[in-house]
């Protein structure tokens, strides 16, 4: 058994792997109000449900249906430990600046 990690606007989740299911990326997204959206597995887009393949230290990210029209910040920072922490988000285009 190993784990996987969900990030949702700007959020991490760190989960078992039999926990991650499209019952739980359904309820991600509804908890951000994604009516639409987006799933990417270790940076590819995950095509349909269908194609959801879960393994130990799989990296799955939920983004809005229209991410490639909007701006994604990644910002890098090292922990405690020295390793990378990345976070991204997603930046509203019709946001005030």
């Amino acid at each position: 058994m190993g784990t996987v990690i969900l990030r949702v606007q700007g959020t991490e989740s760190t989960l078992e792997t039999e926990n991650l299911t499209i019952d739980r990326i359904l309820a991600e997204a509804r908890a951000v109000n994604l009516k639409e959206f987006a799933v990417t597995r270790n940076g590819e887009e995950v095509e349909s449900p269908d194609d959801l393949v879960v393994e130990a230290g799989d990296i799955f990210v939920i983004l809005p249906a229209d991410y490639a029209d909007q701006d994604i910040v990644i910002d890098i920072a090292n922990d405690d430990e020295g390793t990378d922490v990345i976070s991204m988000s997603v930046k509203n285009p019709d946001a005030p600046e």
